[in-house]
């Protein structure tokens, strides 16, 4: 859908409590729009503080008289609201205009050149990462779905010349099943990894990759992807399409690859071969923070875009080097008492079982403690037999009941002792929990000191992190 911004002054956001959502109002103020909107009682953290730094007004609670009542030009209705809602009721039954949030920085990047970042995994971290190298050479502008470390905000609205997005690839709106990704329209695509997900919107990993493969079918002719070398199932849909590409990967020939790693407690150092010009083939060696293979993935694909853009080596590392990553993705909230306590986002097989590896090679010889809540029950149970063998960097693994978001457990079939049952199985040390207090009860009495806890939630048992924090501190 076309949005004609010229001729609106205010926007009204359905659902503005979300993480995107309320990025996206701010951006909208700060391109000198009028913002408003609702949720359904209280906005949460971080979106609480980015809308009040903003100063943009919100209902809390849904009613059809505040969009009514409104004069609002754009309706942008959150993925997770439907004519169950009052107000997407009124609009629908006014046959008023409903967008989504992509479609709306769609056309608030007009001016701009956009890079969209996409992936089974580290989509925050990458797209955060290229934010925040563009936003440093450039002072471009960049949205991502987690919150920076580096600025306590997850947008920023530049000057420059490019606007990075991190893609999604679930629905825009109940009646628009079209990925988030999609609308963004990418003139730069980076993809970083494919893997079976979102078995709620894609049945088989083929059609997954359909789903990919329109990403880069939609590319223009003059854009550029860049993609994973080492995840054969990208390379398989890169290639169906002849659109201008570059590569980097670790283990597989690739335009940017890595010859040499060295991890240890404080990050990674890395050389880069760089054959994006096969005339001047040359070596880079950087720094990074972040720990775990998996983010020097997220790294190396970061430093293809911005080498590939023609920004110059030893500027990208210097900032590079600076990068403390998102929040929830490994995110160290305390160390006290000699207890390390990392608050994580991993919810996938592949995250879980990353995330964990990476806090072996950074707390070697520690106590891991995993506390893990399963997200929705497809993803569970799709991919069971993987998640079952994602814990063996463990010492300990409490599994809180499911999560099921959107979802119900009836239909889709699978229980909680099926979960504790498979993963027993490969990590005997595994017990279930029947709630967050029950999991503090028992980190209150069993963590020792040395001991590092890792509370890996896509839901709200995040905050154990923070209580077992506080219970420590006193």
């Amino acid at each position: 859908m076309s949005i004609d911004l010229d001729k609106a002054e205010t926007i009204y956001f359905v659902g503005i409590g979300g993480i995107a959502m309320s990025a996206t109002a701010c951006i909208a103020k700060q391109k000198g729009f009028t913002v408003l909107g609702s949720d359904a009682s209280e906005v949460y953290e971080p979106a609480k503080s980015v809308l009040e730094d903003q100063d943009i007004q919100y209902f809390s609670g849904y009613a059809s008289t505040h969009v009514a009542t409104s004069s609002a030009d754009i309706f942008v209705v959150s993925a997770g609201e439907d004519t169950g809602n009052p107000e997407v009721a009124w609009l629908t039954g006014q046959d008023k205009t409903i967008t989504s949030f992509p479609e709306l920085l769609f056309a608030l990047s007009q001016d701009e050149v956009r890079i969209v970042v996409t992936g089974t995994h580290g989509k925050s971290t990458t797209t955060g990462l290229i934010g925040h190298l563009l936003k440093a050479l450039d002072d471009s502008s960049f949205m991502t779905g987690a919150v920076l470390q580096d600025y306590d905000t997850n947008f920023h609205v530049g000057s420059g010349h490019y606007f990075v997005f991190e893609g999604d690839e679930y629905k825009s709106t109940f009646e628009d099943p079209t990925p988030k990704v999609i609308h963004y329209g990418a003139d730069i695509l980076v993809l970083n990894n494919l893997e079976f997900d979102h078995p709620d919107m894609f049945p088989t990993l083929e059609a997954e990759k359909d789903e990919f493969a329109e990403m880069v079918a939609r590319v223009p002719e003059d854009g550029l992807i860049i993609y994973n070398s080492d995840d054969t199932n990208l390379k398989d849909v890169v290639y169906r399409e002849n659109k201008r590409a570059f590569s980097f990967g670790i283990h597989n020939e690739a335009e940017m690859k890595i010859l040499e790693t060295s991890f240890s407690q404080g990050g990674a150092v890395f050389t880069v071969e760089n054959k994006l010009d096969p005339h001047n083939i040359r070596r880079e060696l950087y720094r990074t923070e972040l720990v775990g293979e998996l983010n020097v993935y997220n790294a190396l694909a970061a430093i293809t875009t911005l080498r590939a853009l023609g920004f110059q080596p030893e500027a990208i590392g210097q900032h590079l080097a600076t990068y403390k990553g998102v929040k929830r993705r490994f995110e160290v909230v305390s160390e006290t008492n000699d207890v390390t306590i990392i608050d994580d986002f991993a919810h996938h097989p592949t995250a879980v079982r990353e995330t964990l590896a990476a806090a072996r090679v950074r707390f070697p010889k520690a106590n891991i403690w995993a506390v893990f809540e399963p997200h929705t029950y497809t993803r569970t149970k799709a991919t069971l037999e993987d998640l079952a063998k994602s814990f063996s960097d463990a010492g300990q693994v409490l599994l809180a009941p499911m999560y099921g978001a959107r979802e119900k457990q009836d239909v889709v079939g699978i229980t909680d002792a099926e979960v504790l049952e498979a993963i027993v199985k490969n990590q005997p040390s595994t017990r279930a929990l029947l709630d967050r207090e029950d999991a503090l009860r028992i980190l209150k009495t069993e963590v020792k000191p040395g001991d590092v806890v890792i509370v890996m939630s896509a839901g709200t048992f995040n905050k154990l992190a923070y209580e077992l924090t506080d219970f420590l501190s006193n």
